[in-house]
């Protein structure tokens, strides 16, 4: 994990697992802390359902609720609660003149709840210990926040789900979950739902996304420190030991040398879940790692290329029994079309389209 002076990670906004190492290092020292997250979003604003930020009684805020004046107010929601010790749920509406006043063009209506966590209280620190374990051992799961208005009270409870049992609880004995909940689909995205009186928040919990680069060039060691800020788990693979180095890829969670991009993606475990980013030195390691990468369906595969390079391989692969509607899926040219040029602006340009597919606006395949 990154981080400046002081302690402070750097790169906790796109990756829960970070976030939640970094919380539960200062429960475990005891402190105190406001935790503020984005339960509801109607209409346009500056961040989706699931946006956290931590404010702590003697460090700045980590993460954000979306800038400018609704983070103005959350702070200010944070230190209060900071103060009482009890929950609030805060409705924060902005219409399109106070928006332009202050720098958000939103103008949507966005509801916050800002809880107190005490690290010295009992079951705090080891309910999220229990959360950050199951992401760090590459877990999946979920969690179910019940928030409770009664007689001006608000009450919160947590309770943590993988594999459709309840696996830890705050406080303990927690707040039941309805088995509808429990046992029903796991949510796909943060989502706030009503059973009984009560509204739960649930955030799907899961690992970071693995990116997997083929090629260790110069792209790759300006897009791989980007991806790396943006959350993404990545992983270099290059046929040059030295090129698949930890001086060039230190942020890399892993680094493989391979005898040939033939066999490039022998032993990995690349699923429907993962991103493969095609960027080797020359056109029969790109068609090589692309024809393999195409086996195993990806979520996203991008290629680096012209179009004239995109139509010699599609032609190739077309002619080994590769389907159009197989090659449609791939990126190619790889990135959003912002112009780019140079490495470090084509790296730009790749890792926004990554960020465009992790946030469900944008597959190749639909376009």
């Amino acid at each position: 994990m990154s981080q400046e002076s002081g302690g402070i990670p750097t790169d906790v906004a796109g990756d829960a697992t970070a976030f939640y190492a970094y919380l539960t290092g200062l429960l475990a020292r005891g402190e105190r802390l406001a935790l503020c997250t984005v339960i509801r979003l109607d209409g346009s604003g500056p961040r989706r359902a699931g946006a956290k930020m931590l404010v702590g009684a003697a460090a700045g805020p980590v993460g954000t609720v979306g800038g400018g004046v609704l983070e103005l107010y959350a702070a200010r929601w944070a230190q209060e609660v900071l103060g009482t010790g009890r929950p609030l749920c805060q409705t924060f509406a902005l219409d399109l003149t106070q928006a332009a006043d202050s720098g958000m063009t939103c103008g949507g209506q966005v509801e916050v709840l800002v809880e107190p966590l005490d690290g010295s209280a009992p079951g705090v620190s080891g309910f999220f210990a229990d959360l950050h374990a199951l992401l760090a051992r590459g877990g999946r799961g979920w969690l179910a926040t019940s928030i409770r208005q009664d007689g001006g009270v608000l009450s919160v409870g947590r309770v943590l789900v993988a594999g459709g049992q309840c696996v830890a609880d705050l406080p303990a004995p927690g707040p039941s979950l309805p088995e509808e909940l429990r046992l029903g689909p796991a949510p796909t995205a943060p989502c706030l739902v009503e059973r009984g009186g009560l509204r739960y928040f649930l955030e799907p919990l899961s690992p970071p996304i693995t990116v997997y680069v083929f090629g260790g060039g110069h792209i790759a060691t300006h897009l791989v420190p980007l991806c790396h800020r943006l959350g993404f788990r990545i992983v270099v693979v290059d046929d040059r030991a030295d090129f698949a180095s930890r001086e060039r890829f230190p942020e890399a969670s892993r680094l493989m040398v391979t005898a040939s991009f033939d066999g490039a993606l022998e032993g990995l475990p690349i699923d429907e879940g993962s991103y493969v980013v095609i960027v080797t030195r020359g056109h029969g390691g790109d068609a090589a790692v692309l024809r393999q990468a195409l086996a195993r369906r990806p979520r996203y595969v991008g290629m680096i290329g012209s179009a004239r390079k995109r139509g010699l391989i599609f032609e190739q692969l077309r002619g080994e029994g590769v389907t159009a509607e197989e090659l449609c899926r791939v990126a190619c040219p790889i990135g959003l079309p912002i112009g780019a040029e140079t490495p470090e602006e084509i790296a730009v340009s790749i890792a926004a389209e990554l960020i465009a597919t992790r946030a469900g606006v944008r597959d190749r395949g639909s376009d």
